[in-house]
């Protein structure tokens, strides 16, 4: 068992090292257009590869910011073409109402920015902005100045915060070999996990009629 979950560990960190940079782009990229993927996970593991010397630190934080802003940008672009047809179409299958949707709107043109610049560092908010923004119609260029400035500050500041904090990481796993991995393993996998249900959580989570009833009041 421990064996195994060692290997998981090495063969995950030798695939995200043969993808190198373009799998790095992808997976963060993918991850800011809506899906649930790890893209802080990537983006911390491709930065632990570069303080052991098996990428460059400014080539990982180049492509994951560009993997960041065309992402978010890509899931903006499809929720304001078909998101908005679609909430108003399944709406009452979704509990989503005419005054939530407005709501969403007023929150987007006052808070805009600041969510989608803020939301970079929170997991779930990363996922969702993007298209979010892009159902309420959020103007493309305010949209795209804090996209561009969350995804540089986010990547940098986790990039360069795991880059040197790995470097010691790298000697205490050198020295405790296969439990060291066995713990990464479990870190990874448990951070994974909860991403993914807290998403699940969110989406299938009803709305309160009598909170509706008092915020209409």
């Amino acid at each position: 068992m421990i064996g195994a979950l060692g290997q998981l560990v090495n063969g995950a960190l030798g695939a995200l090292q043969a993808m190198g940079y373009p799998g790095i782009a992808m997976i963060v990229g993918l991850e800011s257009a809506g899906l649930p993927l790890p893209g802080e996970t990537t983006l911390i593991t491709a930065s632990y590869l570069a303080a052991t010397g098996h990428l460059s630190l400014p080539l990982v934080i180049g492509s994951a910011t560009f993997g960041a802003v065309v992402g978010d940008s890509l899931g903006y672009g499809v929720d304001r073409r078909g998101g908005r047809r679609f909430l108003k179409r399944y709406r009452r299958y979704e509990g989503i109402t005419a005054e939530k949707l407005i709501r969403a709107d007023d929150y987007f043109a006052r808070h805009g920015a600041k969510t989608v610049f803020f939301g970079r560092f929170v997991a779930l908010l990363r996922i969702l902005t993007g298209p979010l923004a892009g159902a309420s119609r959020m103007p493309y260029r305010r949209f795209l100045a804090a996209n561009v400035a969350g995804a540089v500050t986010w990547v940098t500041t986790m990039g360069t915060l795991a880059f040197f904090f790995g470097k010691p990481v790298a000697a205490v796993l050198s020295r405790l070999g296969v439990w060291a991995l066995v713990a990464l393993a479990a870190f990874l996998i448990a951070r994974f996990a909860l991403k993914c249900l807290r998403s699940r959580r969110a989406r299938r989570r009803p709305s309160h009629p009598c909170q509706e009833n008092a915020n209409g009041v």
